[in-house]
């Protein structure tokens, strides 16, 4: 009981630690704050909030984390829950928007870090961690991408892997590309930010499809 009682309390406090520290992130960014200030913010000193975290890029990467792991659940739970390549398809790209305009001080790093560092993946738990979510949302992927050949939607004989990694990237910076160019895109375009994101989901789709 007495153990189950502790590990809950180090639940709870890596938790505000965690939260203060986002909170931080978003309001002075990342480099301006300082280990003193995430201290105060969550109302430990600073001497505790090394006892759950070596560093703030330690406490950086655990956000990261958590991000990760709710992009891993809702590409799984649109495999689960679609019934076909394309609706999944639309759903994660739905799914990465709403990411982008929840986090974006995180984005890049939550779509793009995956350390592969032997020796680093070794000796820190949060970059392991980083690691494996990182394959489970490439092998959701890759289970979709399957599918839509397996379904006659995509062209038979992509390379799975590359293919995956190549839509990842663009799906990541157009995304990014149309939060920060939103204004340009309504007056040069006449396009709303959705408008022009459903355009390029539906060009990068339409370079992998089947030819009728």
């Amino acid at each position: 009981m007495a153990q189950k009682k502790e590990n809950r309390l180090v639940r709870f406090n890596r938790q505000n630690i965690l939260e203060a520290a986002e909170r931080l992130f978003a309001e002075k960014g990342v480099r301006q704050t300082t280990m003193d200030d995430i201290a105060k913010a969550a109302d430990y000193s600073k001497s505790t909030v090394y006892v759950y975290f070596k560093s703030k890029d330690e406490i950086y990467d655990w956000i990261i984390y958590t991000h990760m792991c709710t992009l891993r659940d809702a590409a799984n739970s649109c495999l689960e829950t679609t019934v076909d390549f394309t609706a999944c398809y639309f759903s994660i790209c739905r799914s990465l928007t709403e990411l982008y305009d929840r986090y974006p001080l995180y984005f890049s790093s939550i779509t793009g870090k995956i350390p592969v560092d032997a020796q680093a993946l070794a000796e820190s738990e949060i970059l392991r961690r980083i690691y494996d979510v990182g394959e489970e949302i490439n092998a959701a992927m890759a289970l979709l991408f399957q599918r839509g050949m397996d379904e006659g939607v995509l062209r038979r004989g992509l390379s799975v892997g590359p293919t995956v990694f190549t839509l990842w990237a663009a799906l990541g910076s157009l995304i990014e590309m149309a939060g920060s160019k939103e204004a340009y895109l309504a007056e040069q375009m006449g396009l709303s930010r959705e408008e022009f994101l459903q355009y390029g989901f539906q060009m990068m789709l339409a370079s992998v499809k089947k030819e009728a």
